[in-house]
């Protein structure tokens, strides 16, 4: 997977990180996919077009640290949750315009 091989390269891994990174990768498509609101675009089609993309999305959700990346906590019998992928500003550079879909 050149995706997958890219995000190794770029942080310095080897191939202990694969599972997390497959994680982001996967939230990442969901978060794209989501953003182009068209029916259009599969995992596949998402993949194969908007690598660039995804590497960024990846690289920014993979350098949260910490508390920046928990949107909601709760410590009376411990509850967590975790913030979902971004689309930043370098991402929708990359990626076309989301559709609209008109009612009427």
């Amino acid at each position: 997977m050149v995706i997958l091989d890219d995000l190794n390269i770029m942080l310095g891994k080897n191939s202990e990180s694969d599972d997390v990174l497959n994680i982001l990768i996967r939230r990442t498509k969901t978060a794209i996919k989501h953003y182009l609101n068209s029916e259009t675009y599969t995992d596949t089609n998402i993949e194969e077009n908007f690598q660039d993309a995804i590497i960024v999305g990846v690289l920014s959700a993979f350098n949260i640290k910490g508390k920046e990346r928990i949107s909601n906590e709760r410590f009376g019998t411990t509850s967590v949750s975790y913030r979902a992928i971004s689309i930043t500003d370098e991402m929708k550079d990359l990626l076309p315009c989301p559709s609209c879909n008109l009612l009427g």
